[in-house]
């Protein structure tokens, strides 16, 4: 084991440069001055360049038939100049778009990087497209809209739900396909900085999945800018085990392109995020040690026990970590607080569990902490080359976004991308936000919750459901994973707790303690419970938290049986 804090001996993050300006109309915009340092045409670039400099470096390991299997640089950017010279001769051509439905693996990397060095465009789409009970409309949508030129689904079981429109293959370099004589260099050359690189669909919580825009120039940028704050991402080659999927921009974008700029190495997690297959994330976590460990909410929520209880799992995962990375406004506090705790039982100073914010459409970080010493809900300040307004909408600010990260368009979608940008160029995100501390702009934004989430009670008075649902888990600590806020149109508010694994919740004396510092109906919780089992997939984010008014309408009946229960001012509150 390699001993803690070797990698700790200088402060690991670049300094803010931070201004703000006051505008018409209530408009208030926060900007970096700094611009993202120089960086190549594509992250295809870096893959080459370490091929180069360190080609036995280990890059990507992942387990196969039972064994964990690693490959370097050197053999990985072969077999992605393979695989785009067999992509050429089997006549795709630039622009062109080859959808991969597959799980992170060396042969998806492979696939998607290969498609980007023949010039076409990598749509990476989940497993879940295809699999048992999957919606067969849902795939033929997204190839109708998307209309690939190829579909590589390795999974060969997988290959009859693809609508029989498509050819379907199970690899990107069958050996009839070579032969072409392509060099590697060249076709790099060819890919140019403003070509359309990937297209990524949203999670489709708010509707029909739509298919983002990333050019190479969008990738290359969000990347460096990233480093250009943490600088321990150039300082040392990072180490991840991650099983964020890549068709997802946490994953796909973040952190894999974080490994790519700074020549380390990605272990893939093989449990894929399955709370039945968390044993394999703590062995993985146990054998590798990362440097850095990114996660969503739900995720870090589940390492709390067998950190508590594990030594030998504790230190490595603490032990030369420059810092743990969740969304910010995801993350409860008594789960943030925990992992700082824990760590500084492993070593002198505590781990920084560093929060940000984004989304698909601005590729995907915004925002990102800037400090060792931050607060749950502080999503940071902007990312170099980000601009962020904060314009009056109800009784909040929403964050509108523009960047060299932020994508021109939804894919072959004018309507939607019309509607996505204000008169001024800037992304609406429907996030809202406030400032930490007007004086003190390098702090940045504190996350206040999605817009659309928010809701009317009967009186027509406006619910702040994040800043609720925050104060909620905090009272609940660990125990609890999600609280969802009801009452749209009543005239008083519950709540509902979905409790972590073994948990018990006594939720009359959360409520009490909740509504005996607060006051008025957008306020007090006059009822709760606890979610007897877990929502569907359907149900949940990607960051594995429950969609609030996806959630609400599934579980109306739920819902009236609370209020049936509950009596206000001694009359019965029915639907």
């Amino acid at each position: 084991m390699i001993a803690p804090e070797m990698y700790h001996s200088k402060s690991p993050f670049g300094e803010a440069d931070i201004e703000v300006a006051h505008l018409a109309d209530g408009v208030t915009e926060i900007r970096s001055r700094a611009m993202p340092s120089q960086a190549p045409a594509t992250t295809l670039h870096w893959l080459r360049h370490w091929a180069s400099k360190t080609p036995s470096a280990h890059f990507l390991s992942e387990v196969i038939d039972g064994h964990r299997v690693t490959f370097d640089y050197l053999s990985t950017w072969s077999a992605v100049v393979h695989g785009a010279q067999a992509l050429r001769a089997r006549g795709v051509v630039r622009g062109d778009r080859v959808v991969v439905v597959a799980a992170n693996s060396f042969e998806s990397f492979v696939a998607g990087h290969s498609a980007m060095l023949a010039g076409a465009i990598w749509v990476p789409i989940a497993t879940q497209y295809l699999g048992a009970g999957a919606d067969p409309t849902r795939i033929a949508n997204v190839l109708d809209l998307v209309d690939p030129a190829l579909v590589l689904v390795p999974d060969t079981a997988l290959h009859p739900q693809v609508p029989s429109d498509y050819e379907v293959v199970d690899r990107v370099a069958a050996p009839a396909w070579k032969g072409t004589g392509l060099d590697g260099d060249g076709l790099l050359q060819s890919c140019r900085e403003g070509d359309v690189a990937k297209l990524m669909l949203t999670s489709g919580s708010t509707g029909t999945p739509k298919a983002v825009v990333y050019t190479h120039r969008m990738l290359v940028s969000n990347a460096r800018a990233t480093a250009d704050v943490w600088t321990f991402v150039t300082d040392h080659p990072p180490i991840l085990v991650d099983w964020l999927p890549w068709n997802h921009a946490f994953g796909g974008n973040a952190n894999l392109n974080m490994v790519l700029l700074g020549g380390g190495t990605l272990h893939i997690d093989d449990s894929y995020g399955r709370p039945t297959e968390l044993w394999r994330t703590i062995a993985t976590i146990t054998a590798f040690e990362p440097t850095f460990y990114a996660a969503v909410p739900a995720g870090f929520h589940a390492l709390l026990p067998a950190l508590e209880t594990d030594r030998e799992f504790s230190r490595a995962l603490f032990g030369r970590c420059d810092a743990m990375f969740s969304a910010g406004a995801a993350m409860p506090a008594a789960t943030f607080e925990r992992l700082r705790d824990l760590s500084s039982t492993v070593r002198q100073s505590p781990v920084p569990v560093l929060t940000g914010w984004g989304s698909t459409e601005v590729g995907p970080g915004a925002t990102i902490v800037h400090t060792t010493n931050s607060e749950p809900g502080i999503i940071g300040p902007p990312l170099p080359g980000v601009a962020i307004r904060m314009v009056p909408t109800g009784d909040k600010l929403e964050l509108r976004v523009k960047s060299p990260g932020v994508t021109p368009a939804y894919w072959r979608d004018p309507e939607r991308t019309t509607a996505a940008f204000d008169e001024n160029g800037f992304y609406r995100t429907g996030d809202a936000g406030t400032l930490v501390d007007e004086h003190r702009p390098e702090l940045g934004l504190r996350f206040d919750g999605r817009i659309a989430d928010d809701f009317k009670l009967a009186n027509g008075s406006w619910v702040n459901v994040d800043r609720l649902r925050s104060r909620l888990l905090a009272l609940a600590g660990t125990r609890a994973r999600d609280v969802v806020i009801a009452g749209p149109d009543r005239s008083h508010l519950v709540a509902l707790f979905w409790l972590g694994a073994d948990e018990t919740l006594d939720v009359q004396s959360i409520l009490h303690a909740h509504n005996s510092t607060t006051a008025g109906q957008t306020n007090i919780i006059v009822a709760g419970a606890v979610i007897d089992t877990d929502p569907p997939a359907e149900l949940l984010s990607p960051k594995g938290l429950i969609k609030p008014a996806a959630f609400r309408a599934a579980a109306r009946k739920t819902i009236d049986a609370l209020y049936d229960t509950v009596t206000v001012q001694g009359k019965e509150e029915h639907s």
